[in-house]
């Protein structure tokens, strides 16, 4: 993931010098000269890392324009192959290169057997979820329902039909930037002490269940054991945070941290971006989702309930579901055994609402302020 990030930035021209400016310019105030430093430092690190990546790789070259080429997803959202052959199968216990491509041609034939299905595609590559083993729709079924343009949608399916000759080509192709990487990023770790001391308060002053709404979007399921949580943190996606659900570990969720994420960047969700907002909106645009949520409006109930009531197939109900929890508009009770019950989280909706006043409803700016606000942008998370 560290090196298909720092790729994928490096060949689209997005610096992490402008992105260190822009934070300056949007959050600077919070920070004392010393906190300054110490941000100032990752980002300078980050900058050169892109620099010697631009002098390692032809960025013309055809194969890598391929696998790094910019395809939208829904919403404002963007995603390239080769974070949907990586990413997606990404098995966070391996750090040995040939190791890890060995796990993620395991993960791979595990989610592409029975039981699993793709539910969506975003910046993080795609989504998994569970389904009955009976059920598993083909792999043409699940990828056309992506949102994505039927190109990119024919580029990962005849990716993921040789996954294996797809993934060793990619890491061949990125080679020069995975050994840069191997060398360098240990030196970036004395950057990284007040980064995982802040998230160790987190931690230890915050419950999961405050924690988790605030770390997305993410994958899995929304019955997962919250106590078992390991945290990754990102160095060259240093803006971003996804949950997502370690298919080697049942019931483990991941949470992948960019090493400049802080909490109190959008404690209310006034910071929220478009994405996020979108990604909102799109829960609940959806006929099906909405006819779940007033249902869920008067009562509590379990998925196959859902299902028989607006008679719905059960993986339509367990991806609108965990679709719907994921964007905080729906709250989960675990009952006996895996049973899960469901009902409407009024206040995710509340938060929805006052995001979408801000936006829209509040008093513009004068023409001074205006200006300088059009001159900035909350940390980006729309790349891939």
């Amino acid at each position: 993931m560290e090196a298909t990030e720092l790729i994928y930035l490096t060949m689209h021209q997005e610096r992490y010098e402008d992105l260190k400016q822009r934070i300056l310019l949007t959050y600077g105030a919070k920070y004392d000269k010393e906190q300054e430093q110490e941000f100032s430092a990752r980002m300078d690190f980050l900058t050169q890392l892109q620099e010697d990546t631009e002098a390692l790789l032809d960025f013309q070259e055809p194969r890598l324009r391929y696998f790094f080429e910019r395809h939208a997803t829904g919403g404002s959202g963007h995603c390239c192959l080769a974070t949907v052959l990586v990413s997606s199968f990404n098995d966070i216990r391996q750090e040995d290169l040939q190791q890890a491509a060995q796990a993620m041609e395991e993960r791979w034939r595990l989610l592409s057997g029975p039981g699993f299905e793709i539910s969506e595609i975003s910046y993080s590559g795609l989504t998994y979820c569970r389904c009955p083993q009976d059920q598993t729709p083909p792999l043409h079924e699940q990828i056309n329902r992506l949102e994505c343009a039927p190109e990119f949608k024919w580029k990962i399916m005849t990716a993921l039909c040789s996954y294996e000759a797809s993934l060793r080509e990619l890491l061949s192709l990125m080679e020069p930037v995975l050994e840069l990487l191997q060398g360098e990023l240990g030196k970036l770790e004395p950057l990284l002490e007040p980064v995982y001391a802040y998230w160790r308060t987190c931690l230890e002053g915050n419950s999961l269940e405050e924690l988790l709404p605030r770390i997305g979007p993410g994958q899995g399921e929304p019955h997962l054991d919250r106590q078992k949580i390991t945290v990754r943190f990102w160095r060259t996606p240093c803006n971003r945070m996804f949950l997502g659900e370690n298919w080697g570990v049942p019931g483990e969720i991941v949470a992948y941290i960019g090493i400049i994420v802080e909490l109190d960047d959008a404690p209310d969700g006034s910071q929220a971006s478009d994405q996020v907002i979108c990604s909102m909106l799109r829960a609940i645009g959806d006929n099906s989702k909405f006819s779940i949520l007033k249902l869920l409006r008067k009562e509590r109930m379990y998925g196959q309930e859902i299902g028989e009531r607006l008679g719905l197939h059960h993986g339509t109900v367990s991806r609108h579901l965990s679709s719907l929890y994921r964007s905080g508009l729906v709250s989960m009770e675990k009952g006996n055994g895996r049973v899960c019950y469901y009902t409407i989280n009024r206040k995710g909706l509340r938060r929805l609402l006052e995001v979408l006043d801000q936006v829209f409803l509040e008093e513009p700016a004068g023409p001074q302020e205006e200006e300088i606000q059009e001159s900035l942008s909350v940390p980006g998370d729309e790349t891939g």
